[in-house]
């Protein structure tokens, strides 16, 4: 993906980590410790227990608190692609495949009704939805990141996956600022929704085995559930953002890839061939006059037929409303299995 390239330096690195990796964690972990006091015993009980502990004891255990964290943080921060791509709707698997149908049902019936004419709809289709129905994605996430990906190749013919880390280190410092800016605030949105979610269903099932009172249940998985549903929906605009960036990246710098490799007189030549032939020197490794005629030959993609690009309009639920749905039950027979 486009933002598996996108590292910073420095202060900026730090910032970053502490963001999206250490600071989650700590609420994450001090949520798990709250929730263990307060099934056994109560908080006051625990933090009473806490201050009868040898200082050495207290020492040790904030040590390995920490120790914990940190290395939490840093499996976290090193997941960050994975769990973008986890949000956009790459699920395999025995369960992901059904959500997936799910939510791309759901979706192409939306995209079906946007009408390009009505100004409305034509902004949603500039920002959150692929140009190509058949990269429609399950999630409105994944939409929005695919709307970015496939714009330079809709207006330039160019392989934004291939071209991407070629011409990233050519941008310039402002650029790259603001394109780390936006990816950091998205991967922060996703990974407290990641953890809360984590801690709904942990929690869930620790106090259900605790027999734990049902209202400390209810609040404690409820409440995780819907946490990671508003920090969703919170990452929507930090993806539009991110995709913004990225449009504006290709729109306004792709030259700079052209001038470094020697392919700055562009006068005569079709842009579109020119990225085509690129994109399949880089990945084919095969000369790129012999690429050139190849792309020159190769049909447009408007001549292309999809097999998948039309299905049967059926009426489905959100899938939002699918997941809150499925807090709700569980929150009320894991209410059910404690009376």
């Amino acid at each position: 993906m486009l933002g598996t390239v996108v590292k910073e330096a420095g202060g900026l690195l730090d910032r970053r980590f502490f963001l999206n990796g250490l600071l989650p964690v700590l609420a994450f972990l001090g949520c798990c410790l709250l929730t263990v006091a307060a099934a056994r015993g109560g908080v006051a009980g625990a933090v009473n227990a806490w201050q009868r502990q040898d200082v050495t004891i207290k020492i040790i255990h904030m040590l390995a608190f920490l120790v914990v964290a940190l290395l939490a943080a840093a499996w976290l921060a090193s997941a960050a692609t994975t769990l973008v791509r986890l949000y956009e709707g790459y699920w395999p698997g025995l369960i992901g495949r059904p959500l997936r149908a799910l939510g791309l049902r759901w979706h192409r019936n939306r995209l079906a009704a946007l009408d390009p004419v009505d100004d409305r709809d034509y902004a949603r289709l500039h920002t959150s939805y692929p140009s190509d129905p058949s990269e429609v994605m399950p999630t409105r996430l994944g939409n929005i990141l695919k709307n970015a990906e496939l714009h330079p190749e809709d207006r330039y013919g160019l392989d934004a996956v291939v071209v991407w880390p070629r011409l990233y280190p050519l941008l310039p410092e402002e650029q790259r600022t603001a394109l780390i800016a936006a990816r950091t605030e998205l991967e922060f949105f996703l990974t407290v929704s990641a953890l809360a979610a984590a801690y709904s269903a942990t929690s869930g099932i620790f106090l259900i085995l605790a027999g734990a009172d049902p209202g400390l249940f209810l609040l404690c998985h409820a409440t995780g559930g819907v946490v990671a549903l508003l920090a969703y929906r919170a990452a929507l605009p930090s993806a539009r953002l991110y995709g913004q960036q990225v449009k504006v990246t290709f729109d306004v710098h792709r030259a700079l890839l052209l001038t470094a490799i020697g392919q700055q007189d562009t006068a005569g030549i079709d842009e579109h061939l020119l990225w085509q032939a690129l994109a399949r020197h880089w990945y084919r490794g095969i000369p790129l006059a012999a690429t050139y005629r190849a792309a020159a030959a190769s049909p447009s993609p408007d001549d292309l037929l999809l097999d998948d690009q039309s299905m049967p309009s059926r009426r489905s639920l959100p899938p939002t409303a699918v997941l809150l749905a499925a807090i709700l039950i569980t929150s009320a027979l894991g209410a059910v299995l404690l009376q």
